[in-house]
């Protein structure tokens, strides 16, 4: 004998299956969006890697004749940038990581300076933001005086 579950129950069943498959989908749909910004990020920073490891053998190039041993510099320099971008690119970030360990290694001085400079640079670059994000004040503050309108027992240096 079967027992048929036409009743409430059964539509409860199925509305849980619905939302299940539902979430399952919007889940595996973020994931490959967020997979794909993480692509698109690796591609880009791969190009803005080789780019400046070709600066710096172009750098290396220039400097050939005057100073050989900062041309060398240069040129390791931009073999260890291909390297970690190489490593970056390719999707092995336990890869990237020993190849940056490596190079700092290998040219302390050069890792320190590049270190400072992105430092800098990810430090304006957070101030720039801040200030964007910050909305427009309506006095200029050149104009501003200070306890302007505060009514009290205030000293503002003409009345002691």
């Amino acid at each position: 004998m079967e027992i048929k579950n036409d009743g409430p129950a059964a539509s409860l069943e199925d509305a849980a299956r619905r939302v299940r498959d539902a979430a399952g989908e919007a889940v595996s749909d973020a994931k490959h969006a967020a997979l794909q910004g993480v692509e698109d990020a690796r591609a880009k920073a791969g190009d803005k890697g080789h780019s400046a490891a070709s600066r710096f053998r172009d750098l290396a190039g220039q400097v050939e004749g005057e100073m050989p041993w900062m041309a060398t510099a240069f040129r390791k320099s931009a073999d260890g940038l291909d390297n970690v971008t190489n490593s970056l690119t390719s999707g092995d970030i336990n890869q990237c990581l020993a190849g940056v360990s490596d190079f700092a290694k290998r040219q302390p001085a050069i890792f320190l300076g590049a270190s400072v400079a992105i430092g800098f640079a990810l430090a304006r670059v957070g101030k720039t933001a801040l200030e964007q994000a910050r909305p427009a004040s309506p006095t200029p503050t050149s104009e501003r005086v200070p306890f302007d309108g505060v009514e009290g027992s205030y000293a503002t240096g003409t009345e002691i």
